[in-house]
């Protein structure tokens, strides 16, 4: 079937969104992955929601072009931003996005009437998307609002693109930033940028012993198998499948960072002129 042999294409404002798609690798070997990562631009978490849509949209027709089966908006400012954006312009291809399967993990966590904190961008902070995605899920589930308290980190993004992913500097940035959330004594807490778990170990030192982290990729992988299986889309191949990564700004820094991050071999890493992928928007 030839839909099955068609890639799942992923996308991230830099390297944060190869924490889910090392997942989707490990989960789905037998799927071609194509990654895209604007590196150029990045952070996203600083900008407006006008330009996160516009970059989103430039990446998703990217991805159409490549006819892929399935979209990950594995970028939780670009999901909270442009989410609609990718979903209008992709249909009707599947778009799965972090935001959403992030915050259903968190209340399945803690249930109703616990306290969840939220770690991301200004961007998506100042959205209230998680909050809005955790209160309607709650009335859906039809169990008491838990307590939510968030906390932008804007350097926390710019300290993973350098590498700094531990140690003095990322421990002190951490506790900077998670001394009121710590007070809070939340049961969970989501990392609701990609390039979050990479501080894992820093962050889990400035909150409350026991504090459970929640990461979104463990979700999307859940959501995109039922997705292939339920579409008949899922690869015929079990191994050895092919992943290619484009990133808009430089290949050299990016295959260092993404060898370190997947613990493999970074090959086919290519350079991506996002400004070619215009349209008029819808």
């Amino acid at each position: 079937m030839r839909e099955a042999s068609l890639p799942i294409g992923v996308f991230d404002s830099g390297i944060g969104g190869l924490t889910v798609l090392k997942e989707l690798q490990r989960s789905f070997p037998g799927e071609h992955l194509i990654y895209v990562g604007d590196l150029a631009r990045s952070p996203y978490g600083s900008k407006s929601a006008e330009t996160i849509r516009h970059y989103a949209g430039q990446i998703t027709r990217y991805l159409l072009s490549r006819q892929v089966k399935l979209i990950v908006v594995a970028c939780n400012t670009a999901s909270a931003a442009a989410g609609a954006t990718v979903r209008q312009l992709a249909a009707p291809v599947p778009v799965l996005e972090v935001v959403e399967l992030g915050a259903e993990a968190a209340l399945d966590a803690v249930g109703g009437g616990g306290r969840i904190g939220i770690l991301a961008t200004s961007t998506t902070v100042e959205s209230g998307i998680y909050s809005d995605k955790i209160r309607a899920l709650s009335s859906s589930k039809g169990i008491p609002v838990p307590r939510i308290m968030q906390k932008a980190c804007p350097l926390f993004v710019p300290l993973v693109e350098e590498g700094i992913w531990e140690g003095d500097l990322a421990d002190q940035i951490a506790r900077h930033y998670l001394e009121e959330m710590s007070v809070f004594q939340p049961e969970a807490v989501i990392l609701g940028c990609t390039h979050y778990p990479l501080l894992k170990g820093a962050i889990a030192k400035s909150l409350p012993a026991g504090t459970l982290l929640i990461e979104s990729a463990p979700a999307v992988v859940r959501a995109a198998g039922k997705i292939l299986d339920k579409s008949g889309m899922r690869s015929l191949k079990t191994k050895d499948a092919l992943t290619e990564y484009y990133v808009s700004d430089s290949v050299e820094a990016f295959s260092r960072h993404a060898g370190r991050i997947l613990d493999r071999a970074v090959d086919l890493v290519h350079h991506v002129d996002l400004d070619a992928c215009e349209g008029r928007e819808e």
